[in-house]
């Protein structure tokens, strides 16, 4: 959460809009605050999970996490919500 919204909104970093949806396992230090938080995890460890995951399988198509983004989006056009498009 930026650093003015949070002086800001001392609570507002409670909300579900301001959690990640993959958290790090470790905490780090705010340089600014000093306080430990979660970070998120980074784009390359998804990615590497992913390939991993796909290797252990019989799946020979090439996947990747942005598949799954494509993946989910249909299936919200098939059960008939179009806000994806925009």
């Amino acid at each position: 959460m930026p650093y003015a919204l949070a002086k800001k909104y001392p609570n507002a970093s409670w909300q579900w809009g301001w959690q990640y949806v993959f958290p790090a396992a470790s905490l780090s230090v705010d340089p600014r605050s000093g306080e430990r938080r979660r970070h998120h995890v980074y784009d390359r460890s998804v990615q590497k999970s992913v390939a991993k995951s796909v290797g252990q399988t019989t799946i020979v198509k090439h996947v990747t996490p942005h598949v799954f983004r494509h993946s989910f989006a249909t299936q919200l056009l098939i059960n008939g919500i179009r806000c994806v498009l925009k």
